[in-house]
């Protein structure tokens, strides 16, 4: 039986590979290559380099798994060492572990690195701290955005103890535990980090495919340590996948949503559907004039989504619709406020971002209506979300109404999607509906999926937008 030698030098992210047949080059190569999405076209890219005969630690165990099925005995010289410095870190007791929350966190320090895959509202976030807990060595935690930054920041003290470090807005101040944004990261280089980190968390980690940067950054790191996490791993292009893979690892343990319903973690949600008639069509041929004719200048469909959030907000939900452009927000703030319904527009433009979500948070603004509330941000209080802004990523639908499913005295989270009349939209809503059915499972309104299913039966095909 041959042997293959796979080395992981000191301080590197790059697996070398070592003692193998030539043609066992070009199956690696193979097996490492994907289809790189360049718009109107797809170009095959691998992440095996075949000059320096390397690939990303992340995909160690795909292609170990690959070479034993192949007849090869695999040995893994991994001469990497776990750096960092002693945390001493304490735990606030407030916080007791669910049993998930627990095996996960036992599943992570077991194999060093992979996803995490925890819904919104699991508690990932005191998963991640846990883990940095539990190995008790210094940790950087990388975030995308800085409400993500700060809030992380504030967890860390709050759950541990610990001042955190802060990279990012401007600020470049590390400690024991320092939280970064990806992008000051890379703007200033990762060799400017002063401290050892034993531990690398990258929150949000479905975005290390969405972006080139998170991929530079994550093979740039050398951490033994390495995890992602992410309320939504899962992609329907494997591109993007073995992106996130070459970088953390597999998914190394996952939590369904239903699961943590089931198990009264999670609100049960009741799924909805806002329907209108457009007096006038849109004839645009491109889909930035559809989009502006049909969801954001659309008074009817406006209308529609200002009147369910002023009955939501009347039977006591906290509402958070959900848009993409900021004069959308500020056509429906103004509707709202002729409904008689007090509410808040918040952007990354706002000023006053964190008055706003207090008063949100208090009950002093029943309806918030965003365009950032996507990924990350903790608002609890959340009860009822309006997917306001159209569009068709699965990712984006979950991690935004991911953020109603908190339990609330018994009451349901609502989710309310709009459907569309326009051909090209209505193949949106319908995009939409199964990313829910689809991570929602037995909790997704099955009576309504079959109704959705003659209805995209009937429907003609969509005329091409360019």
């Amino acid at each position: 039986m041959p042997m293959v030698t796979l080395r992981i030098p000191k301080g590197s992210a790059m697996v070398h590979i070592e003692k193998a047949d030539p043609q066992l080059y070009f199956k690696i190569y193979e097996l490492l290559t994907y289809k790189k999405d360049f718009g109107k076209w797809e170009k095959p890219e691998s992440l095996y380099d075949p000059y320096t005969k390397t690939f990303p630690v992340g995909l160690l165990p795909r292609v170990r798994e690959f070479l034993r099925e192949k007849g090869y005995r695999v040995r893994v010289k991994d001469e990497r060492e776990i750096g960092g410095v002693k945390l001493n870190s304490t735990w606030n007791e407030n916080y007791i572990l669910r049993k998930y929350q627990q095996k996960a966190v036992k599943k992570a320090i077991k194999a060093k690195m992979g996803v995490l895959a925890l819904p919104v509202g699991s508690g990932k976030t005191i998963v991640g701290l846990r883990i940095v807990h539990e190995v008790d060595l210094s940790a950087l935690i990388v975030v995308h955005t800085k409400e993500l930054l700060y809030q992380w920041a504030d967890k860390v003290e709050e759950v541990l103890g610990i001042k955190a470090g802060i990279v990012g807005d401007n600020k470049w101040d590390e400690k024991e535990v320092t939280v970064a944004m990806i992008q000051t990261l890379l703007s200033r280089g990762v060799e400017k980090l002063q401290k050892d980190y034993a531990i690398v968390l990258f929150d949000e980690c479905h975005r290390t495919s969405a972006a080139e940067k998170f991929y530079e950054l994550g093979i740039s790191l050398p951490q033994v340590y390495r995890f992602g996490l992410s309320a939504t791993p899962w992609r329907r292009v494997r591109g993007e996948e073995i992106k996130i893979e070459a970088v953390v690892g597999p998914i190394l343990y996952e939590v369904r949503a239903e699961d943590l319903i089931k198990e009264g973690f999670l609100a049960k949600p009741r799924f909805e559907v806002i329907s209108y008639e457009s007096s006038m069509p849109s004839f645009s041929e491109r889909y930035k004039e559809l989009y502006e004719d049909m969801i954001m200048n659309n008074e009817e469909r406006n209308r529609a989504i200002a009147k369910k959030a002023a009955e939501l907000a009347r039977k006591g939900h906290r509402v958070l619709i959900d848009v993409k452009r900021i004069e959308h927000g500020n056509f429906l703030k103004e509707m709202l406020e002729k409904e008689g319904i007090k509410a808040e527009f918040l952007s990354s433009q706002s000023p006053n971002r964190w008055e706003i979500l207090e008063a949100f948070k208090s009950g002093e603004i029943p309806v918030l209506i965003s365009t950032l509330l996507k990924e990350g941000v903790d608002i609890p209080d959340i009860s009822a979300i309006i997917l306001a802004g159209g569009g068709k990523s699965d990712i984006m639908t979950i991690q935004t109404i991911g953020r109603a499913l908190r339990p609330k005295k018994g009451m349901k989270a609502v989710i309310v999607d709009v459907m569309d009349e326009d051909p090209l939209l209505y193949t949106h809503f319908i995009e939409r509906q199964k990313a829910l059915m689809q991570y929602y499972g037995k909790y997704y309104d099955k009576e309504m999926g079959s109704k959705l299913e003659k209805k995209v039966s009937k429907k003609r095909s969509p005329r091409k937008r360019l």
